[in-house]
């Protein structure tokens, strides 16, 4: 798997609470990183596009290099970060001017400059210009990374001629900011409770340790998006924090975290619902397989870790199958497939799998083959009325939308109306004749008043009519009585 190479790539660096983050956000012009005076907030890398005179390059949010080497959640931070700074094409180092330089910025400056040569220094949260004298003192040249550019990446002051400055970097080293791309391409979600394999399966998918990887609950934090090219098509991939009952979420960093990640939902083409296999269904992984539902994404269903489930025979898959179908059965349009994320199994067709349903989304039925249709399923089935004992008369059927496909049904009058049971047979019945696998579908019914229907549709309604006689008929009739001839 290859990231997206179009953009070059700059790498926001320094020590904790520096104001990396709230510089990545002014940059990209979201909210998307999470801001808070806790050190070490920001843990993986996190991709973003910046635009600047038209053109647009990649800003990487990095965790504090000072991370404490001696947990597994700090060695994932600085692996992360020192992965960005090989990558990039340019680093900003960030030093707090208010707070001054520290010892640690001096030793981080250091092995910064041994990872990757070119390097911007910001002198951050200079908010009253009367302190812009904090970005050029003794302590800040000391760095070895010249002349310190002055920002207030919380205010915005400064930003403008840093990206003047990025920008000219940039274009003189022969890694000049690109167009824009016209086609976002495919954006795919992972989603599902804390500790199922979230961030396995997208390090499993991307072939690369793309987000840390631990057994503490919530180590990832925050949507991480993820841009790469996959057989010619954009596929932007978004890890999310782990979602609990909302009665368990902890005030701060974990409620902010579960609101990027609807956010992040409402962004995707497709989710990818993961869940232990091992462990029994939760009423969390239901709800949140009504969330995935309602939000009207297309949808597949991750069984992870199928490689610990011990004495498998051939239709041990089948089994789990049914037991999921049971589980989930507002859900059985969704196709599930059993991977293993951290052996890599099965995790290669989940691409191609996300894409088909990208396409069934955009299926479009002809009008006059929905009729067709329709005439069919109205023989098959009578419509059923929502109250009442008169079946309502089903007008016309219709599709009003893509992304997700959306049907409209026209009953005839203005009192009748269509039971729900009936519009989710309409709708299995779709599904059987045109697909939309992977996707749901909305099917809604409208009333339209007599008077408002075309001519035709009162001569049909109205019952059958005497067979109009010939224009000539009259004529006919006048000169037979006459004995004429004609």
């Amino acid at each position: 798997m290859r990231r997206s190479k179009n953009f070059p790539v700059v790498a926001i660096v320094g020590r904790a609470n520096v104001g990396k983050s709230t510089l990545w956000n002014r940059l990209t012009e979201t909210t998307r990183a999470l801001v808070s005076d806790i050190p070490h907030t920001t843990r993986d890398r996190n991709y973003g596009v910046v635009t600047w005179r038209g053109l647009g390059i990649e800003a990487v949010d990095t965790g504090g290099l000072d991370a404490d080497q001696g947990s597994e959640i700090g060695r994932g931070i600085l692996r992360q970060a020192e992965h960005a700074i090989r990558e990039a094409d340019l680093v900003l180092f960030l030093v707090d001017a208010d707070a001054g330089v520290l010892g640690t910025d001096r030793d981080l400056a250091k092995n910064v400059r041994a990872l990757n040569p070119h390097i911007l220094l910001v002198a951050n949260k200079i908010d009253d210009p009367r302190k812009m004298s904090l970005s050029a003192t003794k302590e800040v040249f000391g760095l070895g990374l010249g002349e310190a550019i002055a920002v207030s990446a919380s205010t915005g002051r400064g930003i403008g001629d840093l990206l003047d400055l990025i920008y000219e970097d940039l274009e003189r080293r022969g890694r000049p900011p690109q167009p824009l791309r016209t086609d976002e391409g495919l954006k795919l979600v992972i989603m599902g409770r804390p500790n199922v394999g979230k961030s396995s399966l997208m390090n499993a998918i991307l072939g690369e340790e793309r987000v840390i990887v631990s057994s503490t609950p919530h180590t990832t934090r925050e949507p991480q998006d993820t841009s790469f090219d996959w057989k010619g098509e954009h596929v932007t991939l978004i890890d999310t924090a782990g979602m609990r009952k909302r009665s368990k979420v902890e005030a701060g960093l974990e409620k902010a975290g579960i609101g990027r990640n609807e956010q992040a939902l409402m962004r995707a083409d497709v989710a990818l619902l993961v869940f232990d296999v091992t462990e029994d269904v939760t009423t969390q992984d239901r709800h949140l397989a009504g969330l995935l539902q309602d939000a009207g994404r297309g949808l597949i269903l991750i069984a992870n870790k199928w490689d610990l489930v011990e004495d498998k025979q051939t239709g041990t898959a089948a089994e789990f199958e049914e037991l999921i179908r049971q589980t989930f059965p507002f859900l059985s349009w969704a196709p599930v497939v059993f991977v293993s994320a951290k052996n890599r199994l099965r995790t290669d067709k989940l691409l191609e799998l996300a894409f088909q349903i990208r396409e069934e989304r955009r299926r479009q039925i002809a009008y006059n083959a929905l009729q067709r249709f329709l005439k069919t399923v109205v023989a098959r089935k009578k419509p059923l009325p929502a109250a009442g004992p008169k079946s309502p008369y089903i007008f016309d059927a219709t599709q009003i939308g893509i992304e997700p496909p959306s049907f409209l049904i026209t009953v005839r009058g203005e009192k009748e109306s269509v039971h729900t049971s009936w519009l989710r047979y309409f709708e299995n019945r779709l599904r059987e004749k045109f697909g939309f696998d992977g996707t749901p579908i909305v099917v809604k019914a409208k009333n339209r008043p007599f008077s408002k229907l075309p001519d035709e549709s009162r001569r049909i309604s109205a019952g059958p009519k005497k067979k109009a006689k010939h224009p000539w008929a009259r004529k006919r009739r006048a000169i037979g009585r006459k004995g004429g001839r004609y």
